[in-house]
């Protein structure tokens, strides 16, 4: 089935394109910083996407707290930054980075084509307080796989430091796993910010919790970790239900980590019941703030002026994938 796309106004009053064929369906929505807010398996009706239960879409400035007010879940890009912070090097020494970077505040330009037999959106934002072009492709064809190209460009005259990661928030339930490559090490941070080295099937959220993420616990279980992966060995990460998956996978040449973040009834942000929820985050870069991954670690990315770079995520969606 070659895919459709149509384009419509909500009752919030934000548009949404919706792209279908006979695999999946996926809901962009430009005013929301590009959000994918909806990736559906149309052959189960099984919903990857977490959506906040009472937090309403909403347009708010760069400068407002992500968590407190744009934390609506779906898919958002985090560039050039994840965690609020200044920029740590010259000539941009001190410029402020937004909580979760400056692309989700942004309306940015969006071109709706279709192309051979797929559609294919693309979504270019500008630098706010750093000069660059982010740009991603999100193409469906008419299989179960969506491709997300990226490209971005340092359009200033010095060199630009910058982390990346995709953050979707996944709908998760007790019982689903997360699988990674054989030898994946996570690093979580201790109290004092140190990173902490674990495997990922013993991963320590405190002193007395260990979780192992092939088997996700319960809603009300308390887990609340962040964690980043070193070089993965391999570019891929499977998320698994009992009728069936949402897998990404990655040349980890060019996107050499993978962050989680997984909240079971941990921690909500507007005071309510605690978030069950996930996100699973192709990186480049380690820790949240870029200042930290420049001072700590030699994770994050540099471009020089003029000079771009390309990476690529595939999404796959299966259906019936039980005892896999």
């Amino acid at each position: 089935m070659t895919p459709t796309s149509q384009t419509y106004i909500g009752t919030d009053g934000f548009e949404r394109i919706v792209i279908q064929n006979a695999y999946l369906r996926c809901v962009y929505m430009p005013g929301l910083g590009g959000k994918i807010a909806s990736i559906v398996d149309v052959r189960t009706n099984r919903e990857w996407l977490w959506r906040h239960p009472r937090m309403a879409y909403a347009i708010v400035p760069s400068t407002a707290s992500y968590v407190a007010t744009a934390d609506t879940g779906g898919w958002d890009e985090c560039f050039p930054t994840v965690g609020a912070c200044q920029y740590p090097a010259d000539p941009w020494l001190g410029a402020y980075l937004a909580d979760h970077g400056e692309l989700w505040c942004q309306t940015p330009q969006t071109t709706v084509e279709t192309v051979d037999s797929g559609v294919q959106i693309t979504t270019v934002w500008q630098g706010i307080n750093l000069p660059y072009t982010f740009e991603r492709q999100l193409r469906v064809d008419m299989s179960n796989q969506m491709t997300l190209n990226y490209t971005v460009t340092n359009q200033g005259a010095a060199p630009m430091h910058w982390i990346w990661c995709a953050h979707p928030l996944m709908a998760i339930e007790p019982g689903m796993g997360v699988h990674t490559p054989e030898g994946t090490t996570f690093f979580r941070q201790d109290a004092q910010g140190n990173l902490i080295p674990e495997p990922a099937d013993a991963i320590r959220p405190s002193a007395t919790q260990t979780l192992d993420l092939r088997v996700l616990p319960e809603r009300t279980s308390g887990y609340g970790v962040k964690l980043y992966s070193d070089v993965l060995p391999k570019g891929w990460v499977s998320l698994r239900a009992d009728n069936g998956s949402l897998s990404m996978d990655w040349d980890v040449a060019d996107v050499p980590q993978l962050a989680i973040w997984f909240n079971a009834g941990a921690w909500s942000a507007d005071g309510g019941t605690p978030y069950y929820n996930m996100g699973i985050e192709p990186a480049i870069g380690v820790y949240d703030p870029l200042s930290d991954a420049y001072t700590k670690t030699s994770t994050y990315a540099t471009l020089a002026p003029g000079q771009h770079r390309c990476w690529q995520v595939r999404v796959r969606i299966d259906a019936d994938t039980k005892g896999a």
